[in-house]
């Protein structure tokens, strides 16, 4: 979320992909910035980890076996950071990196929930693996609930699961 909101610290807490099975797991997960993401190889063998960039958060590291963890802290907001094996080349994650508390990502039937979003008039943007983000308004009323539907044609641009931020 952009706009004028009381500062609220990354949390202490990482946020963890595993690699397990020649998967990523979660495919798709939220981060804030300067909040540490960890990067786990729970299989015998050889990844190569490689976070393609746009905004300065890339890194490119080879996690030889089971148990090694690498661990960053992105540097600026992104929606989103590509995660992918160079080895395995089936082997893909997202990660919607954003300066605020006001995100979520959707769960198996697209659902999504962002808690204690101070009241106000609010764009929040939905992100598809295959046809990008796309926006909508939302108005947020102290102790109401707002709802917002996203759905997609099929006819957006080429980009399964979903990050769901609010920007104002």
């Amino acid at each position: 979320m952009q706009g004028n909101f009381p500062a609220v610290p990354p949390s202490n807490q990482p946020v963890t992909i595993d690699q397990s099975g020649c998967i990523y797991t979660p495919r798709v997960i939220g981060a804030r910035v300067g909040q540490t993401i960890q990067i786990k190889n729970s299989d015998a063998f050889l990844h190569n980890v490689e976070g393609l960039s746009g905004k300065n958060n890339s890194f490119n590291i080879a996690q030889p076996r089971a148990g090694l963890v690498y661990e960053f802290k992105p540097k600026n907001e992104e929606v989103m950071l590509h995660l992918k094996c160079d080895i395995h080349n089936w082997m893909n994650a997202y990660i919607g990196i954003v300066t605020n508390p006001y995100f979520a990502v959707s769960n198996t039937m697209g659902n999504f929930e962002i808690d204690k979003v101070p009241p106000g008039n609010y764009t929040i943007q939905a992100w598809h693996e295959r046809y990008g983000p796309i926006m909508k308004t939302v108005t947020v009323k102290a102790g109401a609930v707002s709802t917002v539907d996203f759905s997609y044609t099929g006819n957006e641009k080429p980009a399964m699961s979903a990050m769901k931020e609010l920007v104002v």
